[in-house]
């Protein structure tokens, strides 16, 4: 969420959020909301606090709203109190829990799910839906299937991304190529990313690239996804058998291939060099596609807006014979079992995911809303078409591992080697699958999963 993105575990720091009017229909559904917040009525002075780890632009939005709460709970006051996300976010907010102070509300990425609700320190909010006026139905259903374990729902989304392929327009006309649509399949990519890198000066060295092949999971996963392979089995339990099976290797290698055999990829710019080298490739023409989640668009806009991008957006291909695939990022507000004020904190997670806040955080571009009504107004207004594009690839998401499984964020430690040893060493794929699987096994151990959602 970077992650990047909401959900995938690696923060992505967003450009300064540009203000959007969305004009009559989302200022509607913001009048409505805030004629709409119900609640009891706090006595005396009370203080909530919610814990994220939004950067200023981030919580700028979230302040834009947040104290509209008190308009409804006379005497209650919100703070809003921002930790780096990751490890450091997850553990300061656990020791809380267990110290008997916690937040009153928390913000987790999917990928924090397994182990708070493995702890057992959240609330089942799914009882209160109704009460605070929500209703289950209202939500993305896969994304809503993210924060579930049974019936049991553990946070309610707040907002996601699908992952989808960013393309520059002017490029693929200068190469006479159509832009990519849905349905198009690994081959017709390969061919277009080969028709894309050029060596526009004739010296020798290439300096258009087709596409962007990143070392981090969060960015290949759905490649890999839509070519037919995986990194763990079903049940989440185990590596072996399913990240080195016959159909894995066939999509490691396929893909592993953009830069070992189709050289349409820098194989050392995007593995070993800052993190910012894809944004800085994209927007100055040197790269024609590239894996991209929502979180990006802020900062592609003002490229966009200065005239210096055309851009598109289209889904993963696919390996004929599989469908098409990409992974959803999500993030949500869980309410720890031990706070103070169990009904306030509820309703202030519930306000803080109904339709005035995701409208306002709408505004900033980071993420479509996880309320179905709203994310379909911000498609409607939207002039670009790429909303449409993004919500196009909702179908086929799927739910992230790191949703599922505790120990995510050891795995997402060790599978990076894959892409450094076959592309950088010069390793036989199937060799280095098999290696890494009984790696992730011994990383998993007995305790590797989560249990299904």
């Amino acid at each position: 969420m970077p992650p990047p993105a909401p959900g995938s575990g690696n923060h992505v720091v967003p450009a300064r959020p540009r203000r959007v009017s969305l004009r009559g229909a989302l200022g509607a559904l913001t009048f409505l909301a805030l004629a709409g917040c119900s609640g009891a009525r706090a006595g005396g002075r009370t203080t909530l606090t919610v814990s994220n780890w939004a950067d200023w632009s981030e919580q700028r939005l979230e302040d834009a709203y947040v104290h509209a709460f008190s308009r409804t709970h006379p005497g209650v006051r919100v703070t809003l109190e921002a930790v780096t996300n990751g490890p450091e976010y997850r553990d300061r907010i656990l020791t809380s829990i267990v110290a008997g102070a916690p937040p009153d509300v928390v913000q987790l990425d999917n990928i924090d799910i397994p182990a708070f609700v493995n702890a057992g320190v959240l609330e089942d909010l799914a009882p209160y839906l109704e009460r605070v006026g929500l209703h289950a139905s209202l939500f993305e259903s896969r994304v809503l299937g993210i924060f579930r374990r049974g019936a049991a729902l553990y946070a309610i989304p707040k907002d996601f991304t699908p992952m989808v392929i960013a393309y520059n327009k002017d490029l693929f006309d200068q190469a006479g190529l159509a832009y990519p649509a849905a349905g198009w399949t690994w081959d017709q990519f390969v061919a277009a990313a080969k028709r894309l890198t050029r060596d526009g000066d004739g010296d020798g060295v290439v300096d258009q690239w087709g596409f962007w092949l990143d070392r981090r999971d969060f960015m290949w996963i759905p490649s890999i996804w839509a070519l037919g392979g995986d990194v763990l089995c079903p049940d989440g339990s185990r590596a072996s058998g399913c990240l080195d099976a016959p159909n894995s290797i066939w999509a490691f290698r396929a893909f592993t291939g953009l830069a070992t055999a189709d050289s349409v990829t820098p194989r050392f710019f995007g593995l070993r060099r800052s993190l910012g080298d894809q944004m800085r490739g994209f927007s100055s023409g040197r790269l024609a596609m590239m894996p991209a989640g929502h979180f990006w668009l802020p900062q592609l806009r003002p490229y966009v807006e200065r005239r210096r991008l055309r851009i598109g957006f289209a889904p993963f291909p696919n390996r004929p014979g599989f469908p098409p695939a990409t992974v959803l990022y999500a993030s949500g507000l869980a309410v720890p079992r031990n706070v103070r004020h169990k009904r306030l904190s509820v309703e202030l997670a519930a306000f803080m995911a109904d339709s005035l806040a995701q409208a306002t955080r709408a505004a900033g571009g980071l993420a479509i809303p996880a309320l179905t009504p709203v994310a379909r107004l911000v498609a409607a207004a939207d002039t670009t078409g790429w909303e449409a594009a993004f919500n196009a690839a909702v179908p086929s998401g799927r739910m992230p591992w790191g949703a599922r499984v505790a120990k995510w964020r050891e795995v997402e430690d060790i599978l990076p080697d894959i892409m450094d040893r076959v592309i950088l060493n010069h390793e036989d794929v199937e060799v280095v699958l098999h290696d890494v699987a009984r790696r992730i096994d011994r990383v998993l151990g007995a305790s590797g999963r989560a249990g299904a959602p």
